[in-house]
């Protein structure tokens, strides 16, 4: 299992930055990285994994790129998970905030039933 430690990730509860419909929050990259995912029941919170795990109490096994990041409005570090569409979308803006500077902010939109990533 992976921690948030040090240059891993936080250890512990991760902090989820989640905008409001329409709320933009400001945010910096710390790290990115590609990481198996999966819901464990007994804990009642999501485990990142280098390598797919094998245990069967867990749920929703899947691949993800995990974004560390600092939330600015908050203050803290948090995590965002990314879907593949989601993180190329995210590559973007990131090469054009490496060009020119300025700020990254994220958001969330209504997609169907889910909410969408941007940036």
């Amino acid at each position: 299992m992976v921690t948030l430690e040090g240059n891993d990730l936080l250890e512990g509860a991760y902090y989820y930055p989640r905008p409001y419909p329409g709320e933009k929050i400001p945010i910096l990259v710390l790290n990115f990285r590609r990481l198996c995912a999966a819901w464990s029941p007994e804990l009642k919170k999501t485990l990142y994994f280098e390598k797919k795990p094998d245990d069967e109490n867990l749920k929703r096994v899947r691949e993800i790129n995990l974004l560390h990041v600092y939330d600015w409005l908050a203050g803290r570090e948090g995590v965002i998970e990314l879907t593949d569409s989601e993180f190329e979308q995210f590559m973007e803006v990131y090469e054009t905030f490496l060009e020119r500077l300025g700020e990254i902010q994220y958001l969330r939109r209504k997609k169907r039933k889910k909410n969408g990533k941007h940036f």
